[in-house]
């Protein structure tokens, strides 16, 4: 097993806030030891996919030699004086991504050669035993004008307890498009922490389909460096946070190329005492002349004891730009639970056709049916929960 570590640092965010508020960064504490085997399984790997395992050093070399050039920013005021630390960055950061490389002996290389169009989803299993503590690390490398939707899915018995530690890096070349998707459907007593770092060179696309529905805390990270003329980001995020459970999450969209747009929408759903802190940036380089970022959260709330954070971010050094944010923070419209009470339906049914149809419309952009109608029956046992 890796050495424990009882504290660690993640998603800090670019630019510190008065630090009242606690969301600078999340502190993530307890036992961190882990385990590098885990039963992961793929469907198949079709002709122009190529799958082999890699060391650390291995990897890194990879990157160094493939990854874009990282250029740290030329206006730092306000920035957390560091904030580039990484040589390929990651939305929890460097303290979790040296941690994986020291617990994560091999890193899985997947690599899709140049011009292939991959139209079957590959899917991805991870499935955690009881009291696993578990560490993957994977590089996807989508080649020129390449195509590939890579599905990811994490699970255990429902009422199982453990550690399942992720990390992902990406490198999209020229025109290359990139459809992942992570779900996870881990058990009650979980620690869940999804890492994700992306590279897009010009007219390359990436799009994160993200749902995660159970863990009892759970710690998301994602860092894409549009360093690509036209280079587009989109992100579908959904969570399900009940109980006692905490949920962190940190998304940076990093646009350094001409006329790059982003995309972010994550729809999230509190219950019982649950707690999230959620931090979204958009953040122009100089050089992203003619790009557009929008980003908006949508987040329902089931109770009054829940602790929301939200902190949406825009960051410029390129005046030619257009960005958005916002967020939409509260419970059920009042109109809205009259005119379902006039027709029978009570205010708990109400609730739950709510958190239903909100992350099902995340659910929707994962081209798999069987693993959309898994997802149906995950939520609806929390509920029954």
């Amino acid at each position: 097993m890796a050495e424990t570590t009882k504290t660690m640092q993640v998603g800090r965010i670019p630019s510190l806030t008065w630090n009242r508020l606690k969301v600078n960064y999340s502190l993530v504490e307890g036992d961190l030891s882990v385990q590098e085997d885990v039963a992961t399984t793929f469907s198949g790997l079709p002709e122009g996919i190529s799958g082999s395992t890699l060391t650390q050093k291995q990897a890194q070399d990879w990157l160094s030699a493939n990854a874009p050039e990282e250029k740290a920013e030329a206006v730092v005021a306000g920035k957390e004086p560091i904030y580039h630390p990484q040589a390929f960055g990651t939305g929890l950061g460097k303290e979790y991504d040296d941690f994986v490389q020291g617990a994560a002996k091999s890193v899985r290389f997947l690599e899709v050669a140049e011009g292939q169009k991959i139209a079957r989803p590959i899917l991805w299993d991870v499935h955690c035993e009881r009291g696993a503590r578990a560490v993957t690390s994977q590089i996807l490398h989508v080649g020129k004008n390449s195509a590939l939707t890579l599905v990811m899915t994490e699970d255990s018995d429902r009422d199982a307890s453990g550690a399942s530690l992720v990390s992902t890096k990406v490198v999209l070349e020229e025109g290359a498009q990139l459809h992942l998707v992570e779900v996870q459907l881990l058990g009650k007593g979980f620690l869940s922490m999804h890492d994700c770092g992306a590279a897009l060179k010009d007219n390359a696309s990436l799009e994160v389909t993200g749902l995660y529905l159970g863990a009892d805390k759970t710690y998301l990270g994602t860092q894409a460096e549009l360093v690509g003329k036209a280079s587009r980001l989109q992100v579908d995020m959904g969570y399900l946070v009940t109980g006692k459970e905490t949920c962190s999450v940190n998304v940076n969209a990093v646009q350094r190329g001409k006329k790059t747009q982003v995309q972010m929408h994550f729809d999230g759903v509190l219950d019982g005492t649950a707690q999230k802190n959620f931090c979204g940036t958009i953040d122009f380089r100089k050089g992203s002349k003619g790009s557009v970022g929008n980003e908006q959260e949508n987040v329902l709330l089931l109770s009054d004891s829940i602790v929301n954070k939200t902190l949406p971010v825009i960051l410029c050094e390129e005046e030619d730009v257009e960005g958005r944010h916002g967020a939409s923070i509260g419970r059920l419209d009042e109109q809205m639970l009259f005119y379902l009470a006039a027709r029978g339906i009570d205010e708990k049914t109400a609730e739950q056709m709510m958190v239903r149809a909100r992350l099902r419309a995340v659910a929707s952009h994962i081209p798999v049916r069987s693993l959309r109608e898994h997802i149906r029956d995950f939520i609806e046992e929390a509920f029954e929960g």
